[in-house]
């Protein structure tokens, strides 16, 4: 987990962490990820609600967790290690 910076208190720096990750997320991927975590609805709603089969709400759901988890997990690059890719 990234630290906070000393001018912004944890929960506004966990926000941003949770936007930066959601932000790396397609349309259906978010609202599959929201309404899942949000509502707790299973793939048959999802796929309901979004008018998708619930085949492909499993994938989306499945897809989502990873991109999201994988994007969480990244810290922020210091800008000179961008070019030591």
């Amino acid at each position: 987990m990234t630290r906070p910076r000393s001018s912004e208190p944890a929960h506004v720096a966990e926000a941003s962490r949770v936007e930066r990750a959601a932000a790396c997320l397609s349309p259906l991927e978010r609202d599959v990820l929201a309404l899942s975590a949000s509502h707790g609805w299973r793939n048959a709603e999802l796929a309901a609600a979004l008018g998708i089969s619930e085949r492909r709400a499993e994938r989306v759901l499945a897809r989502a967790l990873r991109k999201f988890d994988r994007a969480i997990r990244q810290r922020p690059r210091r800008w000179w290690r961008l070019w030591m890719r």
